[in-house]
Formats: structure tokens, C-alpha cells, sequence
């Protein structure tokens, strides 16, 4: 599969899934041969998702498996802990991709970046980044890492205009991974995709998920669904035109961003 920084382009996201449900969905998911599992402390199932790859048969080296680091655990007392303890639910000795998940405080800023840095020097992370990063943080991370950061994990959709925190990523070293790619189904529903899948006869899924990889982001999409995961497979063989990218683009003006948590959210870009 074609991969951005040594990411999978397109990945398995497991929130909000737990107990059988994601134990099932990460199976399903490996079975048809998506090779990058997205997990973290936050969700709640890093065992679960740990417990479907050691069922699953699939080599360990084939599969690139992200966590995430809660904020709570962001401090100089909780970081490293907090690591080595996902890496026991996940079953492994090191992950493939470690982010901050949210931006810390600015009392942990500093701190959580060079926790971050010590875990893949320590041999806990092969790689490192971001996840919630504005362009403001992505430059106080990258300059603070003083080594590359190579992914920042973000709501990305056609229904959202991140362009500009895609072109600072891309001159960071960084390429960004879209989360809730779908819009939590309201992508689906956009007139502007539907009038696209129409004339291309594809799912509304496959036109967003296609724009964003085509622009060289990651897509995370979730789905408990065998159907809905062959489709989204099928992203990989297809490509938009440059007018219909275009469209796309245009109608992610709307900037209806949907995932901003109270207390956790910094101020965004858009």
C-alpha cells in the first residue's frame, strides 16, 4: 500500500469501538489487508486492539500500529508510564507511531516534547508526532523536538478547509492523518460529494475518502462494516480529476469542524 512519511495512506481508526466490537472490527480490517491500526489511551481498547493482532495471524512487522498519549499523562510523573503500560494492553514491544494526543498545557509543553523525543530514543516508538496541533504548535513542537516530527493527526474532511495546516505540515517534514474523515456521516450527505459519486457511480465515502489521500493525507475511517471496509479499499484504485478535486476543495470552506473539545481544544486555524 502507498504510504505518506512511512504511513499507510489509508488506515483502520478504532474510536469509538471496544470489548468485541473493536476486537472484531480490528480482525476485519487485517483480514481484508489494511495494515495500519490507529488506537489510543483515550479510547479505551488499546487492549482490545492489542488482543485482535495477536489473534489475527498477521506478521507484527507487516502491521504499522498508532497510540496516542492522554493528556493527563502528558507531565514529566505519568509520561513514560503511561507508554509502557499501552505497550503491555497492545501486546508489543514498540509502536510504530507515538502522538501527543491533544496540545498540553503550557505548563507541560516543553516537558511532553521531550518525553515524546526520549520515548523513540528509548526504543518505545519507531516514530513520533502530533495529534490536535495548530500551525502555531506544529512549529513550537518541531523547533522544541529538534528532530522530525513526521505526523500530525487532525479532523480532516471535505467539509473542512485544513489547506493551510496541510501546506505548513508539508514544510515541517510532517504530513497530517485525517481523523472523522467522514464528517461522523455528514460527508456523506454534502451535495457537492453526492454530486460527484453520482456522475462517477462510487459512494459518497469513496469520493471523500479519495480527495483527501489524493492530496497526500492520511484517511483513519472507522467502520464495523465488511462492505463499507472493501469500499473504502477501494479508494486505492481511482484517482479524481483536478476539477472535481477542486470542487471538493471548495466546498470544505464550509469549515464545519466537529470535534472540539472543551478544555482540550486549542484555537484553531479555521
Amino acid at each position: 500500500m502507498k504510504t505518506a512519511n512511512g504511513i499507510p495512506v489509508l488506515g483502520y481508526g478504532t474510536y469509538p469501538l471496544t470489548g468485541v466490537e473493536c476486537r472484531d472490527g480490528v480482525a476485519m480490517a487485517l483480514d481484508l489487508g489494511i495494515r495500519h491500526i490507529d488506537t489510543a489511551q483515550l479510547y479505551d481498547n488499546e487492549k482490545d486492539v492489542g488482543q485482535a493482532i495477536a489473534k489475527s495471524g498477521v506478521d507484527r512487522d507487516e502491521i504499522f500500529l498508532v497510540t496516542k498519549v492522554a493528556r493527563d499523562n502528558l507531565g514529566r510523573r505519568h509520561f513514560m508510564h503511561s507508554v509502557e503500560e499501552s505497550l503491555d494492553k497492545l501486546g508489543v514491544k514498540q509502536v510504530d507511531l507515538l502522538l501527543i494526543h491533544w496540545p498540553p498545557s503550557e505548563a507541560d509543553f516543553d516537558q511532553a516534547l521531550d518525553s515524546l523525543c526520549a520515548a523513540q530514543a528509548s526504543g518505545l516508538a519507531r516514530e513520533i508526532g502530533v495529534s490536535n496541533f495548530t500551525i502555531a504548535l506544529m512549529r513550537r513542537a518541531a523547533k522544541r523536538a529538534g528532530q522530525k516530527l513526521i505526523n500530525n493527526q487532525v479532523e480532516f474532511h471535505p467539509l473542512l478547509d485544513q489547506s493551510e495546516v496541510r501546506a505548513e505540515a508539508e514544510k515541517l517534514g510532517m504530513v497530517l492523518s485525517a481523523y472523522s474523515p467522514l464528517g461522523r456521516g455528514a460527508v456523506l450527505k454534502d451535495p457537492v460529494v453526492v454530486e460527484v459519486a453520482t456522475r462517477l457511480k462510487r459512494p459518497p465515502s469513496e469520493i471523500a475518502l479519495r480527495w483527501i489521500i489524493q492530496q497526500g493525507v492520511v484517511a483513519v475511517p472507522m467502520t464495523t462494516k465488511r462492505d463499507n471496509a472493501r469500499s473504502n479499499l477501494r479508494v486505492l484504485d481511482f484517482e479524481l480529476s483536478s476539477a472535481d478535486m477542486a470542487k471538493l476543495s471548495a466546498a470544505s470552506r464550509q469549515n464545519r469542524r466537529l470535534v472540539s473539545p472543551l478544555g482540550w481544544a486549542p484555537k484553531w486555524d479555521s
